[in-house]
């Protein structure tokens, strides 16, 4: 599906990136997207994620500041290993 995969402009190199929304999550009253990148020429696939700022009916994305960056994958990844937790006492039950 075209609407779950965006396009940004990558400040670093200036070309454009294409990623698809694979998840999302809130923290601390923040709303955030998990995607990944789909470049044909890359040889791993990898994770981003990004803020989500509703403005009227559009929504925005926008970078990690470094400082937070660790916190927010942490959690990701706690609510990842909550899943698997779940997932795994439904399948023993």
């Amino acid at each position: 599906m075209d609407e779950d995969i965006i396009t940004l402009l990558d400040e670093e190199t200036n070309e454009e990136v294409k990623l698809r929304i694979i998840d999302n999550f809130d923290m601390e009253d923040r709303s955030f997207g998990v995607f990944i990148t789909l470049e044909e020429n890359e040889d791993e696939i990898e994770l981003v994620i990004l803020e989500m700022i509703e403005e009227g009916d559009e929504i925005m994305f926008q970078s990690l500041d470094e400082s937070e960056e660790d916190k927010v994958y942490d959690y990701y990844d706690s609510l990842l290993d909550e899943e698997d937790a779940a997932a795994e006492e439904d399948s023993e039950a």
